[in-house]
């Protein structure tokens, strides 16, 4: 992976000796790529109420990471892995002495073999990365140091591992929304990428990826979902495995209608929506309502500030009132942008529905008949 690629996007970020900031600002995942790519090594503290945790970086890969949480402590997690009872815990606790780790005097006891030791403090570190990731905000600051040398037993997790696996984790539905790409990004593999073992359905979104199609092409195509496969292009995105290859030309930006009100341009999406609701119609009949109402049903759900409880009228256009409605829960400024943005989603929704319902030449006249009026 270029070690250039990351580095003017954390510029701002980039402070003596390391990195400081707030993870609203730049993500867990856009922090670990730049220090991956320059091969950071230093104490990357991440601060968020009152938990605090740590992850210590050597040549660009996680080696340890502590915590003063209780959770992730290494007896508590031990216990919740079944690999020691609550009694061993216990004893272990009132045998430390002299400076011991609980580890050590758990060996010594016979209640924990050396091998379960070393993959138990492995277990430890990625969950502690693993939380990390669904953290909302925090604060974090990276700084360039030598590590602790009294940490003895060390890993060399590969962040592009982790960044994979930490965002399996985070529910797809909630804020990590707003990472996910845009609906008309092209994505492209990277050449040479990290190798990683993917699960099967996030091969099958890889694999859908090819340089043509867009985010929204993909998660259509996709068997698993919108928002999973977005999850997943996201986590793709992320890792560096995928990057940007452009964007699908629009059929409107956000200054193609003179008129500044919210109404007026849903009017001037509406025409287009009752265009492509004739077209289908008069190919497929009465069934095009339902197969254009599964694409709005879908931004109900992903664009909520746009589209919550909005339907598919008779005649295929969308209720301009609501939508007004809906928008006035948003601040005036960010209204416009996500009004178009969410139009545009669902006019490539309803041409790709064209094009899988009657194939490529139908969608290419509609494109065609826009573009002449």
């Amino acid at each position: 992976m270029s070690t250039t690629a990351p580095l003017k996007h954390v510029e701002p970020f980039v402070v003596t000796g390391g990195l400081k900031g707030r993870l609203s600002e730049l993500s867990l995942p856009d922090i670990l790529q730049y220090l991956r790519a320059t091969q950071a090594t230093g104490i990357l503290t991440l601060v968020s109420g009152g938990a605090r945790k740590a992850l210590y970086l050597k040549d660009g890969r996680v080696v340890f990471a502590s915590s003063n949480l209780p959770n992730d402590r290494l007896g508590e997690i031990l216990i919740r892995e079944g690999k020691i009872t609550v009694e061993e815990y216990e004893a272990s606790i009132r045998s430390l002495s002299g400076g011991k780790r609980q580890g050590r005097v758990l060996v010594e006891m016979g209640a924990l073999s050396p091998k379960d030791l070393w993959e138990g403090v492995q277990f430890q570190i990625r969950e502690i990365v693993y939380s990390l990731f669904q953290w909302e905000d925090g604060q974090f600051h990276f700084e360039e140091s030598m590590l602790p040398e009294k940490e003895r037993i060390t890993v060399a997790l590969d962040i592009v591992d982790l960044i994979i696996a930490g965002i399996r984790r985070v529910e797809s539905s909630g804020r990590i929304q707003g990472r996910y790409p845009p609906a008309d990004m092209v994505l492209e593999r990277v050449p040479d990428a990290s190798s990683l073992v993917l699960e099967p359905y996030e091969e099958h979104v890889l694999g859908l990826v090819d340089g043509e199609r867009s985010t929204l092409e993909v998660s259509r195509e996709s068997e698993i979902g919108d928002n999973e496969s977005l999850k997943v292009l996201y986590a793709l995105l992320a890792a560096g495995l995928v990057r940007v290859k452009g964007k699908k030309v629009r059929l409107l930006d956000q200054d193609f209608v003179p008129e500044d009100t919210l109404y007026a341009v849903v009017n001037s999406f509406n025409q287009m929506y009752g265009y492509v609701f004739r077209y289908m119609v008069r190919e497929v009949g009465p069934i095009a309502e339902n197969v254009l109402e599964k694409y709005v049903g879908g931004l109900r759900e992903s664009r909520k500030a746009v589209f919550g409880g909005v339907k598919l009228q008779k005649d295929g256009t969308l209720d301009a009132a609501l939508i007004e409605r809906n928008l006035n829960h948003t601040s005036e400024d960010q209204r416009r942008p996500l009004l178009v943005d969410g139009l545009n989603e669902l006019l490539y929704a309803e041409l790709l529905a064209v094009k899988r319902t009657l194939g490529t030449e139908h969608e290419a006249k509609i494109v065609r008949a826009f573009r002449d009026r």
